[in-house]
């Protein structure tokens, strides 16, 4: 039989079967949206291919993108990986530009003054120029918009069916709050619990992050002849959480410092990942990964936010792809990856995360020197988001053991950051990997 015919029958139907119950645990799982934040794009490779990894996954990034990938592992490699995404939904920033360069105008202070003064707005001057301020607030109110991105850093070992990786994942967010309350005129004359003074108005921005180190081991075994493989990861997570509020008479001239100790609280915890992948056809390669199934929990500090929260919980993501290879040489490879899990972000309120990745990778080979040419897309396809599409594209160069990675990406559509019009892709991204690979 050639390889578009060969199915090996027998042992897959025991994969077909494993597959059913894999996916009814997923199921389960993405009825429930998860606090886990937006899928990263580890590896320059599978950021360039749009974040199509799950099922193409071959390197050490397999204890990222499907640990299960290391059981039929037949070599080498160590990598060294940086990248970084962003992405702008909606007018947020927009709004924090504009309140302060409202609050800087002469007006303005003079109503500040005149309420910190015990004095009450009462002047046709003085309630229009409260009434500009209470609109550029209300721009402040939009849940789920916001600046939102995740960065990496790592450094990955792989031995045929074991791994080793060190890598930290951080993710990071400035949002806003409005306070429909605290919008009168009138002097702070009681606590700011029942306060309804303009003064005590608690709208203004906040900065969120949580940055996970993470150092584990994973392993892969592959059954039947390579037609399933299945793999895990236990690891152990050293979590920063990050916060400021940053009240709106304070937008104009904030200073943030992220070294600052009183905005960081550290605590530990321990992480499993589980993978499955099937190669039914020689041409087709299935798999599905479950991140953090152990949901690991870190602790966040107190703070002068509204919606102070104890903690940032890591719920379990899963995520499953494809890969078609049309030919016996991988001369061309290409996948699609999606989210199972919606994943809601622990750094900024009311956003969801549902990507959907495809891309394609050309490799030439050229002796010992070999040139992979990539291309893909994403997008956020959960309820309530922007749907902005990003390109992505990158380079592979291969001399020997030695290769270096390279990709990046943005959005066609941007979004208006400043009150001077000035824009910004929605989406953008990068990364770049050096590594040393082998065969055995």
């Amino acid at each position: 039989m050639n390889q578009w015919s060969r199915l090996r029958l027998g042992p897959a139907l025991f994969g077909v079967l494993g597959w059913l119950g894999g996916l009814g645990v997923v199921a389960a799982l993405a009825t429930v949206p998860a606090n886990a934040g937006e899928w990263a794009f580890l590896g320059s490779r599978y950021q360039a291919m749009g974040g199509a990894g799950v099922a193409t996954v071959n390197d050490s990034f397999a204890s990222y993108w499907n640990p299960a990938a290391l059981g039929s592992a037949k070599s080498y490699d160590a990598a060294l990986n940086v990248g970084a995404t962003a992405a702008v939904e909606g007018a947020t920033l927009e709004s924090i530009d504009a309140l302060a360069d409202l609050l800087e105008t002469a007006e303005v202070e003079a109503i500040i003054d005149t309420l910190e003064m015990g004095g009450t707005l009462e002047t046709p001057t003085e309630r229009a120029t409260q009434a500009a301020l209470i609109a550029e607030l209300s721009n402040l109110a939009a849940d789920g918009n916001g600046l939102i991105g995740n960065t990496s850093v790592g450094l990955g070992l792989r031995w045929k069916n074991y791994a080793l990786f060190s890598r930290a994942l951080a993710e990071f967010a400035i949002s806003t709050n409005f306070d429909d309350v605290r919008i009168d005129g009138i002097p702070a004359s009681l606590p700011v619990s029942t306060s309804t003074s303009l003064l005590d108005n608690e709208s203004g921005a906040r900065v969120r992050g949580l940055a996970v180190a993470e150092a584990g081991v994973g392993y892969g075994h592959t059954f039947f002849d390579g037609l399933v493989s299945v793999g895990a990861n236990l690891k152990y997570l050293r979590g920063v959480a990050f916060k400021e509020f940053i009240g709106y008479q304070r937008i104009e001239d904030a200073d943030l410092s992220f070294r600052d100790s009183r905005l960081r609280t550290s605590s530990d915890s321990f992480g499993l990942d589980l993978g499955i992948m099937s190669k039914p056809y020689d041409w087709l390669q299935v798999g599905m990964v479950a991140r953090n199934v152990n949901a690991p929990k870190f602790r966040v500090g107190q703070s002068s936010d509204p919606d102070s929260r104890g903690s940032f919980v890591l719920e379990p993501q899963v995520r499953m792809g494809a890969a078609f290879r049309p030919f016996s040489n991988d001369f061309l490879i290409v996948a699609t990856d999606i989210d199972l899990t919606i994943n809601k972000s622990a750094v900024l309120n009311s956003f969801r995360s549902r990507l959907w990745s495809f891309g394609a990778e050309v490799n030439l080979p050229l002796g010992i020197t070999s040139l992979a040419i990539r291309g893909g897309g994403y997008m956020n396809t959960a309820d309530g988001a922007s749907k902005a599409f990003a390109i992505t594209a990158g380079l592979g160069l291969r001399v020997w053991l030695l290769s270096l990675d390279l990709a990046g990406g943005y959005s066609p559509k941007s979004v208006t950051i400043t009150d001077g019009g000035d824009r910004f892709p929605s989406r953008a991204n990068g990364s770049a990997v050096l590594a040393v690979r082998g065969d055995f």
